[in-house]
């Protein structure tokens, strides 16, 4: 017999080709769902033949299942140039940009270097001149209440970056009011 099932109706036991009525109820191969059985017995004996399709299958429906159960990437993990998901480590593969708050992808970045353009390649603002400006920059944005600049100015107090004393308590107070915002990054 072969494991696929005998009829094209599906309602045929794989093994002995009873047809599947009222008083037979057939029963899928738990595993593969390929092929139906009339009973245990028929199951068993067909067993040997149907051991390779059956493992094989079942391998495919695990992987299906994995597959779809599968969690989407926040918007912020796609580069807003090319649209394409930011490979991780985000920040090996990418840099955020003090003028505007997003993170571009390396790609695009030598992309835009490549054309000529040395300022952000999102917004096209010219890259602050030093860390104060770029502060500056930062600050700008939070004022306005971008939950991504807050949680990057609760990183730079946290790391002490950007000239800022290193101050936990400040970037804490920082990364709430991002989260609070809708920042995903702050809740990490």
């Amino acid at each position: 017999m072969s494991c696929v099932p005998v009829a094209d109706d599906g309602d045929t036991c794989a093994n002995c080709g009873k047809q599947g009525s009222d008083t037979v109820k057939l029963k899928n191969c738990t595993a593969c769902r390929l092929v139906k059985y009339c009973g245990v017995d028929c199951q068993r004996a067909h067993r040997k033949q149907h051991k390779k399709a059956c493992k094989q299958r079942a391998a495919e429906l695990k992987d299906e299942q994995l597959y779809s159960q599968g969690h989407e990437r926040p918007e912020g993990d796609f580069c807003p140039i090319c649209t394409l998901p930011i490979p991780l480590p985000m920040g090996d593969h990418s840099g955020i940009n003090a003028c505007c708050m997003k993170r571009v992808c390396d790609g695009c970045i030598l992309a835009a270097r490549q054309r000529g353009l040395r300022g952000c390649p999102f917004c096209r603002t010219p890259r602050p001149a030093d860390e104060a400006s770029q502060l500056a920059m930062v600050q700008k944005r939070v004022s306005k209440r971008d939950a991504e600049a807050i949680n990057h100015l609760g990183n730079q107090h946290f790391y002490g970056r950007l000239g800022l004393t290193k101050d936990v308590p400040r970037a804490i107070e920082l990364w709430t009011e991002a989260a609070e915002l809708g920042s995903v990054d702050a809740l990490s």
